[in-house]
């Protein structure tokens, strides 16, 4: 029977990875170039980042699942909710291999949860970049068994990084992080029968957010008198990255088949969505506190609550301070009660869902929000028309370049039953704008405020959807390629190596250039 490994690289970037193996900086990769398989994969990245993982494991695109950000709405419940990996509609695929009888190693997979009755090992939340769910594992003792060969994971997790970190402090607990990964995955399958194993590096993700700036000079964050020691911290997480694959390809028998893979990637953050709730208010399509100014034509005003004017009277770094000490579930419950504090709803037709990549708008409608005042059906496409119309006519004022990218009507590029749980408008940003402090348009005015890199979460790197896979296997020539493939055909192609036949909802195909 055949065996699959999959090596997830979160938020690994096909570009970087091309031009780093290239120079010789990642023989890892550059080897399975030349041996394997190497191509592009187009991915639902392209609208909604977040979704690739879950489009990954469930085989599925979102409106079949439900899953596209950290911060999420509920259709029936007005408020904002950080995500819980178990509203995804689909269950991953490593449960139907579970059920077939193929043995699974799954650890640190993104938003993953844990599967009752599971018979494989699983993994939760040891190394993972940002935490859904608590630790945890299938069978009970086996992440406390990780924890004592192996230690704590050194790397922060997302949600104790407030700011941009220190670079070289930052780039060392990343590159031992992978380190200790490599181990972690050599040990697991020398331990345990498997015939699937999935592993996930997250390194490349939070690299990727905090370290762009470092090795961009054209981002307005550069360092130009250089950092001593952090020359090219990015890169640095990168090779270290490469050399954990190679560690765990050293203990491969040659039989199995190894797929690398990313849903999506990351470049310079240029993003726009810190200006969308002001464009919005400007529009007169949202109201709440934080939004309101003196240029603004909507109307009076929404009024701060005691508790937003208390918490803003505390100084940033105290709060910080605090959240490092409470627990991860507090911490959670804190930042959605400010996140959906103080909006005005008796007069909000949109908002927008909490982002620092895409913009997510949703429609405060009647029937799915619980206090919607957009009334019919005919309403809301006027309403969608409109935005799709001033979505596309802000610019950045200091090159006169459309801030838009790209504008979806999720009803059009994400049908399915979970559908009513995505935002309704998703506004991808154009990079060629180079989009800073300020956008404008001839109906909403001049917006001024902060960059993106200057605004929470203070991303110096942000998503773009370079997805790629990386194969090599008994079955894999040097010169195969995949030709229009996709990220929901990962799924279906490891069913086929494995033999085992793919569940209905499953909306890929397997690649024949793997499996022949």
């Amino acid at each position: 029977m055949n065996r699959v490994i999959v090596i997830g690289l979160d938020a690994a970037d096909a570009e970087l990875i091309e031009l780093w193996s290239d120079e010789g900086h990642l023989p890892t990769m550059a080897a399975l170039r030349t041996q394997g398989l190497w191509s592009r994969l187009g991915t639902t990245a392209e609208v909604m980042h977040v979704s690739a993982w879950p489009t990954i494991y469930t085989g599925a695109r979102p409106g079949h699942h439900g899953m596209y950000h950290a911060y999420q709405v509920r259709a029936g419940d007005q408020r904002v909710h950080r995500a819980l990996p178990e509203w995804c509609a689909l269950p991953p695929f490593w449960k139907f291999l579970d059920d077939a009888g193929r043995r699974c190693i799954v650890l640190d997979a993104f938003m993953d949860y844990r599967l009752e009755g599971f018979g494989g090992v699983q993994i939760l939340e040891y190394g993972t970049w940002t935490w859904f769910s608590e630790p945890g594992s299938t069978p009970s003792n086996a992440r406390r068994e990780i924890v004592r060969r192996f230690g704590a994971y050194p790397g922060p997790e997302h949600t104790k990084v407030f700011t941009v970190p220190d670079p070289v402090w930052f780039r060392d607990r990343l590159v031992e992080g992978a380190r200790t990964k490599a181990a972690v995955t050599r040990w697991l399958l020398e331990e345990h029968p498997w015939d699937m194993a999935f592993v996930t590096f997250g390194e490349p993700h939070g690299a990727g957010h905090y370290l762009w700036h470092m090795g961009d000079p054209d981002y307005p964050s550069y360092p130009a008198a250089g950092t001593p020691g952090a020359e090219r911290p990015l890169l640095d997480v990168y090779v270290a990255v490469d050399s954990a694959i190679g560690h765990i390809l050293e203990a491969l028998d040659d039989d199995v088949t190894v797929i690398v893979t990313s849903g999506d990637g990351m470049g310079p953050n240029l993003a726009g969505c810190q200006h969308l709730p002001k464009a919005l208010n400007r529009l007169g399509l949202y109201f709440a506190a934080d939004v309101a100014d003196e240029t603004s034509t909507a109307g009076r005003a929404s009024r701060k609550s005691m508790a937003a004017v208390l918490r803003e009277a505390i100084p940033l770094s105290v709060r910080h301070a605090v959240t490092r000490c409470i627990p991860r579930s507090l911490q959670y419950r804190l930042s959605m009660k400010w996140a959906n504090a103080d909006i005005d709803w008796a007069r909000s037709s949109a908002f927008c869902i909490p982002n620092a990549n895409e913009g997510y708008i949703r429609i405060n409608l009647n029937g799915r929000e619980p206090e919607g005042i957009v009334e019919s059906p005919h309403a809301y496409e006027e309403l969608l028309d409109e935005l799709v119309k001033q979505m596309g006519a802000l610019t950045n004022p200091h090159n006169g370049r459309q801030a838009a990218d790209r504008i979806f009507r999720t009803d059009d590029v994400f049908p399915g039953p979970e559908r009513h749980h995505l935002p309704d408008l998703v506004v991808t940003w154009n990079p060629d704008a180079r989009i800073g402090a300020e956008l404008e348009s001839e109906a909403v005015g001049s917006i001024v405020g902060k960059a993106a890199h200057e605004t929470s979460p203070y991303y110096t790197g942000n998503h773009r959807p370079t997805a790629f896979v990386l194969a090599r296997g008994p079955h894999v020539s040097a010169e195969a390629a995949v030709t229009d493939g996709h990220i929901v055909d990962i799924a279906p192609t490891i069913f086929a190596l494995l033999g085992v036949d793919p569940p209905a909802h499953f909306e890929g195909r397997p690649w024949a250039e793997l499996v022949e």
